[in-house]
């Protein structure tokens, strides 16, 4: 193996032209924007934050494949699929039957309202405020938890072999992202996703290419004998039912569909994108057209594990000391596939920041949006101009860009970067998607009702969620390879990871129950609880409003126009001011 991190100039060279390239579409859109809204035909907070609600299709079904796809994942799902099989991969394309329920179930409720904010909904649903505002401070946290993770564990993963210091990069990840979203907003993300994406798509494919040909690896039909042999595929079979263990084919369909619908479903960033386009027919058939990329994007990101597994298996880098961190695996495998071709693996390395950088400037554009809406529009109503609200946004962008960048200097004490996505996603995406299920199929539901079973839910998923990250009873679960003296060139420093006594598939027995509850379970176990409490409490509340009121905002008037008045809606919004 490769021992030599330093890199050609080249790839250095590609590495910088990808981050120009993002300043300079940032640059482009807000000059653009300038230009049409001289026009007169559009207001400047509507073009900042929403595009003027006339984006091309091609360019947001690219943003919204790489939104949710970020650098930890182009990092950590393949070294999951190296450690511990392919369950991941089916936690990932089950995503798709999640955009196929929002493009049928949610969207057409959604899109309908023309709101700038997705939360309003709740506003009209349940004349509700404070669920308005609880529920952003949720969205909120998840975004700004998650930017910071996506922003740090590249940053860590690059450093080595970028020779640039993993805080330089952090900081140049955040702040690039942070200026284009702040001078063009949603085209510029747009855009720039856009861009991105075929950044993403060809490094994958050419790591794919280059690795398969490497004589280490041995072609397609050794990648997938070891990966059969070692038992890594069989792991998609597994079908027991219980919740406390590390994963299975029931709790990937079942809460794998929650999480995704977490994410394209009843989310700020992909609602923002689909409320975009100038026509619920053009957003549902966006969604449809991207079903097949998505699927094909994150297959080829996971089929990556299986590769580097096959150039590994005799020399375990684990083992060996070579690498520290499993998520640092397929960065370490890219350089030593790639890097002796000058600027492929700059390629790779540009794949990587594109993924970071297109989840960064999604999340605080889209939080800019949720904190304006849902916190201050109201107060400022008839007191700023559009013009002054649109800087206002700006500012939001920035503080919230500077704020996350800030963040990911304190995410190092976090552990492995995809463990705490996949645990804090997960606790977070159960009740996330269950209001809005509850909001939707139970028309007798009510605010109290609603704000009950969402704080209780909560309360459990964070309860689980605290004890597993301390106690981590899945620590030693790995699936094992075959380092030799002969693998490792005659190199003898390496030391044999041994299976515990246990079956640490069902976690450590010495650790608490609901540690063991798996992670990827978090979100059918919030989902389920949540859903089950408000139906009860639903039960004994006297509605707060009349259910043919409300009828146009259930799954069973999806279909119905919005009305041309909401004179229950307006009396509330001049109470509240």
């Amino acid at each position: 193996m490769s021992k030599d991190v330093s890199l050609h100039w080249l790839d250095y060279a590609i590495f910088g032209l990808s981050i120009g390239l993002s300043l300079s579409t940032g640059v482009y859109h807000a000059i653009k924007s300038r230009i049409i809204l001289r026009r007169g035909d559009r207001t400047a907070k509507e073009e900042y934050l929403m595009g003027g609600r006339q984006l091309p299709p091609l360019p947001v079904a690219l943003s919204l494949l790489t939104t949710f796809l970020s650098g930890i994942l182009m990092l950590g799902v393949p070294a999951e699929m190296f450690q511990r099989g392919a369950q991941i991969w089916l936690n990932f394309v089950i995503g798709v039957a999640s955009s196929i329920v929002t493009c049928f179930v949610f969207l057409p409720v959604f899109h309908k309202m023309k709101s700038t904010c997705l939360h309003e909904y709740f506003i009209h649903r349940y004349n509700s405020i404070l669920i308005r505002r609880l529920f952003s401070l949720l969205f909120l946290l998840f975004t700004i938890v998650y930017m910071s993770v996506v922003l740090y564990a590249p940053s860590v993963a690059l450093s080595p072999v970028l020779q640039i210091n993993k805080w330089y990069l952090v900081l140049i990840f955040g702040c690039t992202t942070t200026l284009y979203t702040c001078l063009g907003g949603l085209k510029a993300v747009v855009w720039t996703d856009s861009l991105q994406a075929v950044i993403m798509y060809t490094g994958v494919f050419t790591l794919i290419y280059k690795g398969l040909s490497h004589p280490r690896v041995g072609g397609l039909e050794r990648v997938l004998s070891i990966a059969w042999d070692s038992g890594r595929i069989s792991e998609l079979g597994r079908m027991d039912w219980r919740i406390d263990q590390y994963n299975s084919l029931w709790i990937n369909l079942f809460s794998g569909t929650i999480v995704w619908l977490a994410s394209f479903g009843v989310n700020q960033l992909a609602i923002q994108r689909y409320a975009s386009l100038p026509s619920l027919k053009v957003a549902q058939s966006i969604i449809i057209y991207t079903l097949a990329p998505f699927t094909v994007l994150c297959s080829i990101v996971a089929f990556v594990g299986f590769i580097a597994l096959a150039y590994f298996y005799n020399c375990n880098p684990l083992e060996t000391g070579e690498v520290k961190e499993s998520d640092h695996i397929t960065i370490s495998f890219a350089r030593d596939i790639l890097q002796p071709t000058p600027g492929l693996f700059g390629l790779y390395v540009s794949c990587i920041m594109s993924a970071t950088l297109s989840t960064l400037s999604s999340g605080m554009n889209s939080m800019a949006a949720a904190i304006y809406e849902d916190f201050l529009k109201n107060s400022l109503d008839g007191k700023i101009t559009d013009t002054g609200a649109t800087r206002l946004n700006k500012i939001i962008v920035l503080i919230c860009g500077l704020s996350s960048t800030g963040l990911a200097f304190l995410a190092e004490v976090l552990g492995g970067s995809l463990r705490i996505c996949i645990s804090v996603m997960g606790a977070m995406s159960g009740p996330m998607v269950a209001i809005f299920v509850l909001a939707l199929f139970f028309p007798k539901s009510g605010s109290k009702s609603c704000l009950i079973s969402f704080f209780l839910s909560n309360l459990f998923c964070l309860i689980i969620c605290i004890a597993n990250y301390i106690q981590d009873p899945y620590h030693d679960l790995f699936l094992p390879t075959n380092t030799t003296l002969e693998g490792c060139n005659g190199n003898s420093n390496f030391t044999i990871r041994m299976m515990p006594t246990y079956d640490a598939h069902y976690g450590n027995p010495d650790t608490l129950y609901i540690s063991r509850i798996s992670t990827y379970s978090y979100a059918g176990v919030g989902f389920v609880l949540m859903i089950i409490i408000g139906w009860i409490a639903s039960l004994f509340e006297e509605s707060d409003h009349k259910v043919e009121k409300i009828r146009h905002l259930t799954f069973s008037g999806r279909n119905e126009p919005w009305p041309d008045t909401h004179h229950e809606f307006d009396h509330f919004l001049k109470e509240i001011k």
